[in-house]
């Protein structure tokens, strides 16, 4: 069995009260890392102080002013030499058999470029957790697919084999959004991607996380990535309804975020109706569910979800009482 050399590269903004566990992760993989990096990228709390702990287990830190989160990776790719790169943000976690799970699917399929696999989401607010799951149903073609949404995940669930970084190009570090999705992209029109399908990682939601800031710029951002991706699809034909399926999606996230924000209810409904009509044929029952919260408002389609399953419950003898004569 082949082996290689795996460089994780931990990036971290202001994360002092989550770097700690995170770095400890890399530091309990079944399959040791053979060198760890953490990029503080110009850091105002005390990331780079939690960081210098792990010093005397080989972790390193490298020092840059604020550029974003794609330029903190491309540092770290740059800082390292391993023939395997992973990523891990230094809000996340990885569990225990992350590294060996990918190496041994890299040595099973030696034609793959990136393994990815699914995560745990973690409500840092609520304490829930589920597992998000990512991948195509089989027969769909990744890259296709990966135009419309992203579905390889994010960095740190990724390892990626360095060789890509000179073929395809690095994160975009002029996006402040989707810098991985627009590589992700890119990875998956140059070679195969592969899944462990278990969840290796632990993406912890928090308020303070980037991707939950200025949400319509980051929406239009996503939109732009999606198509710039969609125009590098041949055949040409299959371009139309890649777009329709993007716009769709796009027009829900809209609407889920307009409610969110408590905007009015003529324009959470137009972009729930624009999202349905476009592409109804995905995922019909979510987006006519979005629909109706958009005309109903979240209290009243909760209140009316809960009184049909109440009624739903009832003994079939006792909901015929309710029908009309």
């Amino acid at each position: 069995m082949r082996d290689f050399c795996v460089s994780v590269v931990v990036t971290a903004y202001n994360a002092a009260d989550y770097l700690g566990a995170a770095i400890e992760s890399v530091l309990a993989q079944s399959r040791p890392a053979d060198e760890i990096v953490v990029i503080d990228d110009g850091s105002t709390d005390a990331s780079a102080d939690v960081a210098r702990r792990y010093e005397s287990h080989g972790v390193r830190l490298v020092q840059q002013t604020n550029q974003g989160p794609g330029a903190a990776r491309n540092r770290g790719i740059c800082e390292t030499s391993g023939d395997l790169v992973a990523f891990l943000d230094g809000d996340d976690l990885w569990l225990p058999h992350k590294l060996e799970r990918q190496i041994a699917y890299f040595v099973a399929h030696p034609e793959t470029v990136m393994v990815s696999c699914l995560r745990w989401r973690w409500d840092q607010t609520t304490g829930e957790r589920h597992i998000e799951y990512f991948g195509v149903r089989p027969g769909r073609n990744l890259a296709r697919e990966n135009t419309v949404r992203n579905v390889i995940g994010n960095p740190s669930m990724t390892l990626i084999r360095r060789s890509v970084f000179d073929a395809v190009g690095m994160f975009d570090p002029a996006l402040r959004w989707g810098q991985d999705w627009d590589l992700f992209i890119r990875i998956a029109a140059y070679g195969p991607v592969g899944f462990v399908m278990e969840p290796l990682m632990i993406y912890r939601w928090h308020p303070g996380g980037i991707s939950h800031h200025r949400g319509i710029e980051r929406l239009d951002m996503f939109q732009s990535i999606a198509c710039r991706g969609i125009a590098r699809i041949h055949p040409a034909w299959r371009r139309p309804i890649l777009y329709a399926r993007r716009l769709s999606w796009d027009q829900c996230d809209r609407a889920a975020y307009a409610a969110q924000l408590g905007l009015s209810r003529p324009r959470r409904v137009w972009h729930a109706l624009i999202g349905l009509a476009l592409f109804p044929f995905e995922r019909p029952v979510s987006k006519t569910k979005r629909l109706l919260r958009s005309l109903l408002g979240e209290e009243t389609y909760t209140a009316f979800g809960r009184t049909t399953r109440a009624v739903m419950r009832r003994p079939a003898s006792k909901r015929e009482g309710l029908e009309l004569p």
